[in-house]
Order: structure tokens, then sequence, then C-alpha cells
């Protein structure tokens, strides 16, 4: 089932979205160059928007297996 495959693929995006987070809340001025920094952060709202799409696309998948 297609929406399955989507559900996988969203599990490990999350997965990979909370590690990101974590990292950068643990990163210092020493450790992460300003512009490293803005970049992960700029990969993360992208992750993220990603996953919402993926979650779109698993409702309506779903909406339509119900009808």
């Amino acid at each position: 089932m297609k929406s399955e495959r989507l559900k996988k693929e969203l599990t490990k995006l999350n997965a990979k979205r909370t590690k990101l987070s974590k990292f950068l809340s643990k990163q210092n001025k020493k450790t992460l160059s300003a512009t490293q920094r803005e970049l992960l952060k700029e990969q993360k709202q992208a992750m993220t928007k990603y996953a919402k799409v993926l979650e779109l696309r698993i409702k309506n998948l779903e909406a339509k297996n119900d009808n």
C-alpha cells in the first residue's frame, strides 16, 4: 500500500528532524560557524515542510481508500 511507504518515510524523516534539533540545541558558536548554523536551520525548515506534505499525501490516500 502506497500510504504505508509514505508513513515509513515520514517516520524516518521525523527521526532525522529530531536528531537535527538536538544537534542544533547542543552546538555553540565555537563548534559551528554562523553560516553552518543558519544552513542547518534552513535544512530543518525544509524537512518540516516536507513532513507536512507527506502527512497531507497520507491523509489524501487514506481518504480515497475509505470511499
